[in-house]
């Protein structure tokens, strides 16, 4: 199991905002050791993708645990080599969050209501699927990220940003940014 140091904004943001290359050779060893080495990764994280900016490989692959929305079950890890989008539905603000931008998370950012994409798998074949809801969102998030674009590009407000904090009965309740460290 090789898991990838995560790329961590701000220290490596300019990594993260570079477009990543296409993937031209579907049959070498680097290619498959990047796709183990994304499903390693996202394996040991709280998280329902990755792609390969967040480790430091500028290349158009992401790996999708699709199944996010309330009602599915989670899918095995699938991985998907120059996803495109080929059409989308209606932007939906909603929740986002970054594994490259830990315990930061928002409610309101835009993403299209359902996507429908084409990608390569793994073992070479054509994926053409349509996925909706969190699934959407979850896929257009890491299509960003190959494009260099974090979700905090897409906010709406920049003062919708929430992070986790303990509070004194001991649970954990989210605060906003712009008012954490206010004292009351």
């Amino acid at each position: 199991m090789a898991v990838k140091r995560l790329i961590y904004f701000p220290q490596d943001e300019a990594l993260l905002r570079r477009k990543s290359g296409r993937v031209a050779n579907l049959k070498n060893k680097r290619l498959k050791r990047l796709i183990q080495d994304l499903k390693d990764t996202l394996e040991s994280q709280r998280g329902a993708a990755i792609a390969a900016p967040q480790i430091g490989v500028r290349k158009r692959v992401a790996i999708a645990k699709f199944g996010q929305n309330d009602d599915a079950e989670e899918e095995p890890m699938l991985a998907l080599i120059n996803p495109e989008i080929i059409e989308a539905g209606e932007p939906e603000t909603g929740f986002d969050g970054c594994l490259s931008i830990p315990d930061i998370y928002t409610w309101d950012t835009p993403r299209p209501s359902w996507i429908r994409f084409r990608a390569t798998g793994e073992d070479g074949s054509e994926i053409t699927r349509r996925v909706e809801g969190m699934d959407a969102r979850v896929l257009h998030h890491e299509i960003d990220h190959l494009d260099g674009i974090l979700f905090l590009d897409r906010l709406q407000d920049p003062n919708e940003l929430y992070t986790p904090v303990e509070g004194e009965d001991g649970k954990t309740k989210m605060v906003r940014l712009a008012d954490f460290g206010r004292r009351s």
